[in-house]
């Protein structure tokens, strides 16, 4: 068995850090970080972008059918009201599908604006 005394302990000295490569390591670790923070930042914002443009497009086209429709509503109870001309069936068959699509589309592209968001 080796006594306590037979132990021998070497005490090394510490060397000096390498102040600029350990300064230089931490500035590109930092600048890593940062530009992953900008780059998630840009996929929020474009996420975020295209869900209200795809709103924006849905209630646009909506707005545009419902004036076209409302124009054929207009014309059909028109053409009923004075029974001119037998055409008065097909403008409230038309105008209807129109706001139809209009509501329909408006629908999807919220939808879509919601799954985007999401």
């Amino acid at each position: 068995m080796a006594n306590r005394a037979d132990v021998d302990y070497r005490v090394f000295p510490a060397e000096n850090p390498n102040w600029p490569e350990l300064l230089s390591k931490t500035v590109d670790d930092l600048s890593k970080i940062a530009r992953t923070e900008v780059e998630l930042l840009e996929a929020t914002f474009k996420r975020l972008i295209e869900a209200q443009t795809s709103k924006i497009v849905g209630m646009l086209f909506l707005l545009v059918s419902l004036v076209y429709g409302s124009l054929f509503l207009l014309g059909g109870i028109v053409l009923l009201i004075h029974t001119w001309l037998d055409w008065w069936l097909a403008f409230l068959i038309t105008g209807s599908m129109i706001v139809g699509a209009g509501v329909c589309f408006q629908l999807r592209m919220s939808a879509a604006a919601k799954a985007k968001s999401a």
